[in-house]
């Protein structure tokens, strides 16, 4: 018997029993489908998530007070000073270090133009500018003369702007109360990156100096961020602050830092670990969802045996071989999980497409898990196909002409 005619024969065959055979594939396209789509979602949210955090750059990383993130965005540490930043910007050996940032974040009431609002106010030096490179829209950023002179300037975030002068304005040389002191806006900046830009255009930005002095009453540093020269060295560089702190803090050996670093690796490598865990989640619950799908080939094909019986002892009557009838139905177990793959693979393709749409993250999808899914879903109907098979080739003619 001709493989095409198999084939036909297959195909004919699934299509007598058109709900059945669907039923049949159900698991192998859930099981594929969901591959692919978390594969795809994954992919897709690790590329936006470089992209985001790559419009600050690849070269920097940041120091935050408290031995655990969760103390450190609470703002209940005070473990870093200026004094720990004078003595990193002092420090001949660290090399490769190119601009130091250092930041204090506060809530404050701010009145302009009618308005009263708190807002996320952001005590920087100009290092800032350098390493987060915002958009200036109108002005100027927080200069080094400004710090130096503890002048109550300010910087605002587009969407201050808007909440207290309208869209599109310049609000440069207005002036704007924060905690009831007047501040000179000087410029109006905008971060391009969806990630942060929620929160850096929501904010004001005043001279370090005047916040510690004027708003905190005190000094305290809520982040430094370090930008290097060559980030191949990047790793040696955080180490080597890591060592300068500790001495400085008096921790011993074993001792925990009091600090936290982190660099755009770290975030990175966090994103593509959580990632890869619910792949490998998602995928032993495909992997049930393809043996349920598998057994019920399974079944399917043992019905199918059964009901065909008298047709197996003709086909064997006629000089078929056991081979043949081997064949035959081994290739339509395959063919409906073959259909079954690539059902679950164009279902899983457009779900992806039409999460990224609505997610707003790049549409990925991995040439690698559309093959796997093929091999997948094959070796599936080969593996659950060929006991029913054996079984139907192994009839006996007169038997089976026989069977009623």
């Amino acid at each position: 018997m001709e493989y095409k005619e198999s084939f036909l024969s297959s195909i004919y065959a699934l299509k007598a029993n058109k709900l059945r055979t669907f039923l049949t594939m159900l698991g192998i396209i859930i099981g594929i489908s969901s591959v692919i789509l978390i594969v795809s979602i994954g992919q897709g949210a690790v590329s936006f998530i470089t992209k985001e955090l790559s419009v600050f750059g690849t070269n920097f990383f940041s120091i935050n007070p408290g031995g655990d993130i969760l103390s450190a965005t609470a703002g209940q540490s005070n473990t870093l000073t200026m004094a720990d930043v004078e003595a990193i910007r002092n420090d001949s050996s660290l090399s490769n270090i190119e601009y130091i940032a250092v930041n204090s974040i506060g809530t404050v009431k701010a009145v302009a133009n009618g308005e009263d609002k708190n807002v996320m106010a952001y005590g920087v030096t100009y290092e800032m500018y350098e390493i987060l490179k915002p958009d200036m829209v109108y002005g100027d950023f927080i200069s080094d003369e400004n710090n130096l002179g503890s002048e109550r300037v300010a910087v605002l975030g587009v969407d201050v702007v808007e909440k207290f002068f309208g869209k599109d304005a310049d609000p440069t040389s207005e002036t704007i109360k924060i905690n009831n002191m007047p501040f000179r806006v000087i410029g109006v900046a905008e971060s391009t990156s969806f990630l942060a830009g929620g929160v850096l255009n929501n904010s004001i930005y005043i001279p370090l100096s005047v916040m510690f002095d004027q708003i905190l009453g005190k000094e305290y540093i809520q982040e430094i961020d370090i930008s290097v020269k060559d980030t191949d060295t990047i790793n040696q560089t955080i180490e080597d602050v890591e060592i300068l702190l500790r001495d400085r803090h008096n921790l011993e050996e074993g001792e925990d830092n009091d600090f936290i670093t982190q660099s755009f690796q770290d975030m990175l490598s966090t994103v593509q670990t959580i990632t890869n865990l619910l792949t490998v989640m998602v995928a032993a619950i495909s992997a049930i969802s393809l043996v349920v799908g598998g057994v019920g080939v399974m079944n399917i094909m043992f019905v199918s045996v059964t009901e065909r019986t008298r047709e197996i002892g003709l086909l064997k009557a006629i000089g078929a071989k056991d081979k043949d009838i081997l064949i035959q139905f081994l290739i339509e177990a395959i063919v409906m999980t073959s259909f079954g793959g690539i059902i679950g693979i164009l279902l899983g393709v457009s779900i992806a497409f039409a999460v990224s749409i609505v997610v707003g993250i790049p549409f990925v999808v991995s040439g690698l898990s559309i093959i796997a899914a093929v091999g997948v879903s094959m070796g599936v109907g080969i593996l659950f196909g060929i006991y029913p098979a054996k079984r139907a080739a192994s009839l006996s003619p007169i038997d089976a002409l026989k069977y009623e």
